[in-house]
């Protein structure tokens, strides 16, 4: 059984995450874009309210700042070149240890975050290293209501 009352902030990757990986090239104005899903962006503003929700993501596309930035969330960590060296950042800015935070995420790479904080999260398709690393996997696909089912099993309690 996961705990999930030890949680006092959640951080995301995007790419694979709040996204499917897809990108697409729309030119020099616009650059790379994504797809991004509605309900989690709804799920997001109501998680807000009860504590930090941050991205913790290499993305530096001028799309995924847009929508950080309309989500009203802290962006400091997007765009990070080493997600490991970011995490006592984070703890330190927001007085919290590594424990108390949960990760979502989907690459190579988070399976080095998801042993360094409380709760890793996988979603559905995401590499075999991070799903064999994560403490839960997510039934939601990356782009597909992942933050809408974090939202109902942490706050909720929807079995694991």
């Amino acid at each position: 059984m996961v705990d999930y009352s030890r949680v006092a902030l959640l951080a995301f990757d995007i790419d694979g995450t709040l996204t499917d990986a897809t990108t697409w090239w729309t030119g020099e104005t616009t650059g790379w874009v994504q797809r991004y899903s509605v309900r989690d962006g709804e799920a997001i503003v109501r998680m807000r309210e009860r504590l930090p929700v941050l991205p913790l993501s290499r993305n530096m596309t001028a799309s995924a700042r847009e929508r950080i930035t309309l989500l009203k969330l802290d962006a400091r960590w997007l765009g990070v070149v080493n997600k490991l060296e970011a995490l006592p950042q984070i703890c330190r800015e927001y007085a919290i240890t590594p424990e108390q935070i949960c990760f979502v995420g989907d690459g190579i790479e988070d399976a080095d975050i998801f042993a360094q904080v409380g709760l890793g999260c996988a979603v559905a398709d995401a590499h075999p290293r991070a799903l064999s690393a994560a403490h839960l996997v997510l039934d939601a696909r990356g782009g597909q209501r992942v933050m809408e089912e974090l939202e109902l099993r942490l706050f909720e309690r929807r079995p694991t």
